[in-house]
């Protein structure tokens, strides 16, 4: 009975949240601009996001999530509300590590149009910068209120 016990607890512990877990409807787009008026960091990278936003949704059933690189293995990134045109600057897109157990992760993100689950493979950019780096490995969190609520953390060890 008790080798039964620690199974169902082993179990637990590696269960990881899937897409399918967190559903949303997808909506059609109400914008076809962003509003740069309210987002003045957005004008540095006004094409780059209205080339996102052209793309289409692809998070959360309204949001566009947009992103571009910032050096070998880092990525930035932000979030397009498409009912609004607001651009959304979440720390966790603040240079983003793609270091991954004893390489780079590949893909860096995972996420789906039609769930509230996002993926980080490395290590989710910090929204200080002067805070200790996190370990490397996946990052499972929930989109909610126009930001990430983290769910889980699976670390990869480097073999070194």
């Amino acid at each position: 009975m008790a080798s039964c016990l620690l199974v169902v607890q082993a179990e637990a512990q590696v269960r990881i949240p899937r897409f399918d877990q967190y559903p949303v409807k997808v909506e059609k787009p109400r914008i076809n601009k962003i509003d740069f008026r309210r987002n003045r960091d957005a004008g540095t990278f006004r094409t780059r996001l209205a080339e996102g936003l052209a793309g289409g949704v692809n998070f959360v059933g309204r949001y566009v999530v947009v992103t571009w690189g910032c050096g070998t293995g880092c990525t930035n990134g932000a979030i397009i509300d498409t009912r609004t045109g607001r651009v959304l600057w979440p720390g966790e897109f603040y240079n983003i590590d793609a270091s991954y157990g004893d390489g780079y992760a590949d893909p860096i993100l995972e996420y789906k149009k039609n769930s509230r689950l996002f993926i980080f493979h490395g290590i989710p950019g910090p929204p200080d910068e002067n805070a200790k780096t996190p370990p490397s490995g996946d990052y499972y969190y929930e989109w909610r209120n126009n930001g990430f609520r983290r769910l889980k953390f699976v670390e990869k060890k480097s073999n070194q």
